[in-house]
């Protein structure tokens, strides 16, 4: 169970020998009033009754799976003894139910938020068990719903075959609905176009997990082709997991739309001149990662270069006017960056 601290007078002590000296207090209300608090162990004397305490932590990435299974205080902030009366017992979780019917989604944004073990702080130690860089295709199912003390819904996803997590609810992350392949989506391409897609080996994405980016998220595009046999429309999904979309004419571009996450309509350029050289499309959010869009002139072997920049690494698509696609993804140097295997 979860306590706060509700005495204002409250004071921490290092240990029971040394409870009420005042060199021997190594916390007080003031710095303890914002935590969240376990009690590792329960001590009746006859001057009353005290716990050993120890503070609520999330590991976040730096996960580790012993300290969810066990209940060693020492693995976290140990903030000493006080007394029974200065704590008070809170529920850090208001409502927890199971649907009837599990509810279906894909995801929208893969890197602003993770799948953890148990929502943030609901649990003595909380970390993150998987990442959506390999969900981005695959069909999701909530089957739980979980209402935080502070009012912040969660959900439990899992897959057709596996169980994930909990994760924050919010449409920025999650949309609501069956998932539906973006090219068909987005190209709607006709009875007489031919549509091909690329995918990115999964090796060549680096396998890693950033703290900022979805590095390990296979990039793909689609190339349509007109009766003419000439590409009419492209389609490139990059290591953000955001649509991005040009129309060609004759070998030109004529128009680009770029998509949000919930794969709406952000933004449509058609200037000649953009279409000729080159667009940068940025975000007032600087959590979220700027994309280059180049296009190429008619002579040029180059059709189109989408390149993602993050704040973990870069990735970039290259797709050439024959039809042929490459893709990368670098990791900055100096960014700590965990292996994928740890969020299978």
């Amino acid at each position: 169970m979860a306590y706060k601290v509700t005495n204002k007078q409250a004071k921490f002590y290092h240990s029971l020998k040394t409870y009420g000296k005042k060199s021997a207090v190594i916390a007080d209300y003031d710095l303890t009033y914002d935590e969240t608090l376990g009690v590792a162990t329960k001590y009746v004397t006859t001057s009353g009754t005290y716990y050993h305490m120890f503070s609520y932590d999330s590991g976040g990435f730096e996960k580790s799976s012993s300290a969810n299974e066990s209940f060693n205080y020492d693995s976290f902030d140990d903030f000493g003894y006080v007394k029974a009366s200065d704590v008070k017992r809170v529920s850090m979780v208001k409502s927890q139910w199971t649907y009837k019917k599990a509810k279906p989604y894909y995801v929208a944004n893969p890197y602003t938020r993770r799948i953890w073990s148990a929502p943030i702080y609901t649990k003595h130690y909380t970390y993150i068990t998987k990442v959506f860089d390999r969900l981005t295709t695959t069909q999701l199912y909530a089957t739980k719903e979980l209402i935080k003390r502070n009012g912040a819904h969660y959900v439990f996803l899992e897959t057709a075959h596996q169980k994930l997590g909990w994760v924050y609810k919010t449409p920025k992350v999650l949309i609501a609905g069956k998932y539906r392949d973006a090219g068909r989506a987005l190209l709607k391409p006709k009875s007489h176009d031919t549509m091909t897609v690329k995918r990115q080996n999964k090796k060549s994405t680096t396998n890693r997990v950033g703290v900022n980016d979805s590095l390990s998220l296979p990039q793909r595009a689609y190339v349509v082709r007109n009766k003419d046999k000439h590409i009419s429309k492209v389609l490139v999904i990059a290591m953000d997991n955001r649509p991005i979309k040009v129309n060609f004419r004759h070998g030109q571009a004529t128009k680009l739309t770029c998509y949000a996450y919930q794969r709406t309509i952000w933004k449509t350029i058609t200037k000649k001149k953009t279409l000729k050289s080159s667009y940068y499309l940025a975000h007032s959010d600087m959590d979220i990662a700027a994309t280059d869009i180049k296009f190429y002139k008619k002579s040029s072997k180059k059709l189109l270069t989408v390149k993602t920049n993050g704040n973990d690494g870069v990735a970039k698509v290259l797709i050439y006017r024959n039809g042929r696609v490459t893709f990368n993804t670098r990791v900055y140097k100096n960014v700590a960056t965990y292996p994928l295997t740890d969020f299978d």
